[in-house]
């Protein structure tokens, strides 16, 4: 046990998973990197565990940039029922030389999981970030299915007190000269990504809530069909950081109408950007369509697990949504360009935030 609250696990796979690049007869390919540009790292992810208060401990996931000559074996997403390997992240190589790395905070929607949106953070790993992603339990997709979720009121009270945790940890982790990730993470570099009930988590976060320090290093904010309604007026107003706001047209879980428009109105950040993107649905921002294919290539799977896999299909896989890989392009290409921007400094990053194709992408920019 590492300090501040830090235990290295190993590996990303699972006991009991399904063989490590093992893709069965009549399965999908496991997605590749849809990013922009071309990938200047190998990926890597580990597993650890972090304490995020008293009687609270939480599986975090992280992915960094690893040796570009990286072989061995692939990672091993762990889902009940739809397991399947990495196309590109490793199962624990070493952190790549040219460190410290900025570092990104990633946190999922409701009934989710700290690896649910792998298109997102394989790719900014690729891309010379350190990226932590926690499974906020009592809030996650094997809560809804065993019945654990917490209330409404501890959802949201846990979700900043969990993301501040993960910085702390895997800052410190960066500091242990013994451990795996040292000397990994430039803390004066940090973006802060969530979606749906993340993105409030994320906000929440950027604004101090409950007088907490607003993390140092903080440079900039993403919310990807941000669930808004948590987060108040005056902590709207205190966020100044660059803020980039993603939402989708068919989004029904966190409309654009009454939770992205109140967040371009209220929020202080300079700049604010505001893309609301056509036919996306509230799960385009997840690889739920990708699970969706994989169940349908089990028939034996138990069918409850197949129903609560599938139950997400009419937010994001039916024939009125964008094309899954299609969005994620997108997607990826705002991401990373915003971050690399205004996170990493690079002003060239630039050319990636604007319209590729203006009948899809809509986008407002306040200064």
């Amino acid at each position: 046990m590492l300090s501040a609250g830090i235990a290295v696990v190993g590996g990303g796979g699972a006991a009991g998973a399904r063989v490590v690049g093992q893709t069965l007869p009549g399965e999908p390919a496991a997605p590749g990197d849809v990013g922009p540009g071309t990938p200047k790292y190998a990926v890597g992810r580990r597993t650890i565990v972090v304490t995020t208060e008293p009687g609270r401990t939480v599986p975090v996931d992280v992915w960094y940039p690893a040796d570009p000559a990286t072989t061995g074996a692939k990672t091993v997403y762990a889902i009940p029922g739809a397991s399947y390997s990495s196309s590109v992240a490793f199962d624990a190589p070493p952190v790549a030389s040219g460190g410290p790395f900025p570092l990104v905070v990633y946190s999922h929607g409701s009934g989710g999981q700290r690896f649910i949106s792998a298109f997102i953070t394989e790719a900014l790993a690729a891309r010379g970030y350190v990226v932590v992603a926690a499974d906020h339990l009592g809030n996650t997709a094997l809560d809804d299915f065993t019945g654990t979720t917490k209330t409404r009121e501890e959802i949201v009270r846990l979700r900043p007190v969990d993301i501040r945790a993960e910085i702390a940890a895997i800052t410190a982790a960066s500091a242990d000269p013994t451990s795996p990730f040292a000397g990994a993470v430039d803390a004066d570099r940090v973006g802060l990504i969530g979606h749906s009930a993340g993105g409030a988590g994320v906000l929440m976060t950027a604004a101090g809530r409950d007088g907490a320090a607003v993390p140092e290093g903080l440079r900039a904010v993403v919310g990807l069909g941000t669930y808004v309604e948590p987060v108040t007026d005056a902590e709207l107003r205190r966020i100044e950081v660059p803020t980039l706001l993603l939402s989708g047209t068919l989004d029904d879980t966190t409309p654009i109408a009454t939770e992205t428009v109140r967040a371009w109105k209220r929020l202080g950040a300079d700049p604010l950007i505001r893309v609301d993107l056509k036919d996306v649905g509230h799960q385009s921002y997840t690889d739920v369509c990708y699970y969706s294919e994989l169940v349908d290539a089990r028939p034996d799977l138990a069918p409850a697990i197949r129903e609560a896999i599938k139950s997400r299909d009419d937010q994001a896989c039916t024939e009125r949504f964008l094309d899954a890989d299609r969005a994620h392009r997108i997607i990826d290409r705002w991401v990373i360009g915003f971050l690399d921007r205004y996170v990493k400094g690079q002003r060239n990053a630039g050319k990636l935030l604007r319209a590729e194709d203006p009948k899809i992408e809509v986008v407002k920019v306040h200064r």
